[in-house]
């Protein structure tokens, strides 16, 4: 058995319509899924999402057709979802090539905005070749991790953390030396000084302790 971590590309017709919205909406960065079943066609999930609650809800009640919902904001900038929708032909396919009983799929399964979806395998290398014959031909699959475990990440940046350390990458704040100052990087953000500064500082700490192979603690 092999810990495998691959990252499936869809395209824009392959791609269902609910993890579009992570690429199609402004104020949404990632969905992971921490929990799935499929039966009968019908997907359940248990979702996290990294955006503004109000924007993804919206734009779940408006750009897709979804059999049953609940979303829970989680009081920062993301929130859970229970979401239960029918599966298209591609994602039913894809669906049943992941389905084995010889076959553990690790949370969480991660879609991206360049619609990637991460999926961390424990495989056996002879399912994983019958899986890469079952992916619809449609779907690009990329190996990005090999190892004895499970290759995820420990550690992650929020949605607000992502703007504000690109934020200040963009405007020269980690520029040796400096060509930007804190308080012009909050100016950007629209932001106190403070704000931008704890932004700043939880965001280094989480990607220190990615590096590191920590727990990160300041979270």
């Amino acid at each position: 058995m092999r810990a495998i971590r691959i990252a499936i590309t869809h395209t824009e017709a392959t791609i269902h319509p609910i993890h579009s919205l992570i690429c199609t909406t402004d104020g949404l960065s990632r969905e992971r899924i921490l929990y799935i079943t499929v039966a009968d066609g019908v997907e359940t999930t248990i979702n996290y999402v990294e955006g503004e609650p109000e924007v993804y809800e919206t734009a779940l009640r408006r750009k897709t057709v979804v059999d049953e919902y609940e979303v829970y904001p989680d009081g920062s900038d993301g929130c859970y979802s229970y979401i239960r929708n029918e599966l298209g032909a591609y994602n039913s396919a894809l669906a049943t090539a992941l389905q084995r009983e010889t076959l553990a799929v690790i949370p969480p399964i991660e879609y991206l905005p360049d619609r990637r979806m991460l999926v961390s395998l424990v495989v056996t290398e002879r399912d994983f070749r019958d899986i890469l014959e079952e992916i619809p031909d449609e779907l690009t699959v990329d190996v990005i991790g090999v190892g004895s475990i499970p290759q995820i990440p420990r550690s992650q940046l929020t949605a607000k953390q992502r703007r504000a350390m690109r934020t200040a990458w963009e405007n020269g704040y980690y520029e040796i030396p400096r060509t930007a100052t804190l308080e012009e990087v909050a100016a950007e953000l629209d932001c106190s000084v403070s704000t931008a500064s704890d932004l700043l500082r939880r965001g280094q700490a989480s990607l220190v302790a990615t590096a590191l192979g920590v727990d990160d603690s300041v979270q």
